[in-house]
């Protein structure tokens, strides 16, 4: 993969940070892969962090739950996501794209929970409960989810778009199960 020329310097942060919304923006819409965001730690570990942040406040949001138990929720399924990640990239002998993969599946899942959280809270009844509009969109957006996901485990892996299907519903699969078992009382 490709490294970027992106600087983080503090005049140039917003810059950059507003070039990543666009990159991970052209990797939903299937016109770039994750070889264009860079390889750099630092902002692996910021997206992590705003990844975790949004969701947890989404799930508290939607769920109406303690603090403690969304933070354990949200926490299981980024280290069981970016776990199976790893695991996958290292049986596929690519794990130099580790951060990057894993940097496209948390940006574009930060954008897709910028999407959810905005549907859920215009949709939700005086009940709490969704519109079938606001719940057929959300479904909708799951689908295009994974549909993403697998984009990039096909372009990270260089494998057939079906098969990085698969592994994007495995991956989904098992964050959301182990998430579930997290939760349980």
């Amino acid at each position: 993969m490709r490294q970027s020329a992106i600087s983080f310097q503090p005049k140039s942060l917003i810059f950059c940070m507003s070039h990543l919304v666009l990159v991970f923006w052209r990797i939903c819409i299937f016109r770039g892969g994750p070889d264009a965001i860079p390889a750099n730690r630092t902002l692996l570990s910021i997206i992590v962090i705003l990844n975790a942040i949004l969701s947890i406040s989404l799930y508290l949001t939607i769920n109406r739950t303690g603090f403690l138990t969304a933070a354990t929720v949200v926490t299981v399924s980024l280290a069981g996501t970016a776990g199976l990640v790893w695991l996958i990239m290292n049986v596929m002998d690519l794990a130099a794209r580790f951060p990057q993969t894993l940097m496209a599946l948390l940006g574009v899942d930060l954008l897709n929970t910028v999407l959810t959280g905005a549907v859920a809270l215009l949709t939700l009844t005086n009940e709490g409960v969704l519109s079938p509009t606001g719940a057929a969109v959300l479904a909708a957006l799951m689908f295009w989810n994974l549909a993403i996901f697998a984009f990039i485990f096909h372009r990270a892996l260089n494998i057939h778009f079906g098969f990085g299907l698969m592994l994007a519903f495995f991956v989904v699969i098992f964050s959301v199960a182990i998430s579930q078992v997290a939760a349980a009382p």
